[in-house]
């Protein structure tokens, strides 16, 4: 016992110096998959600690990290389209989010449609079908 009581600092120390190069969501991961309840418990409660050096650290780079951290693409079904000024597309999908068509390119979706958004240059966003085709330039509303 007197082993687990040496090595669990020694892995907490390891965790806390890796807390720098992993994103938390790594290392929410890394806790969950801890076996025994005390360790896991540990484990978060050394994450907690490294939150706020890392806010710290990250202070004025936040849209940065922010952007680092969130996935290149999202796939979700639209749950209602409707046509804005200028024919422009105004598309909700199932996970809430809204998001305007901000080119004029011509698309014909539906509710019900499988899409894709992911990531263009300069913090601009494509949205295109599932099923191949046309895409268009969108900006998140909502």
């Amino acid at each position: 016992m007197n082993t687990m009581r040496l090595l669990l600092p020694t892995a907490l120390l390891v965790l806390a110096t890796q807390a720098s190069a992993d994103t938390v969501s790594d290392q929410l991961r890394d806790c969950a998959a801890v076996a025994t309840d005390s360790e896991r418990l540990a484990c978060y409660d050394a994450l907690t600690g490294s939150l706020e050096q890392r806010a710290a650290q990250a202070f004025g780079h936040e849209q940065q990290q922010i952007a680092e951290e969130a996935p290149d693409t999202i796939s979700a079904t639209i749950a209602e389209v409707q046509s804005g000024a200028y024919g422009k597309l105004l598309i909700t999908l199932d996970n809430g989010q809204v998001w305007k068509q901000n080119d004029s390119h011509r698309v014909y979706w539906n509710s019900g449609d499988q899409v894709t958004v992911e990531r263009a240059l300069l913090g601009s966003f494509f949205m295109k079908s599932a099923n191949g085709g046309r895409n268009i330039r969108v900006k998140r509303i909502k």
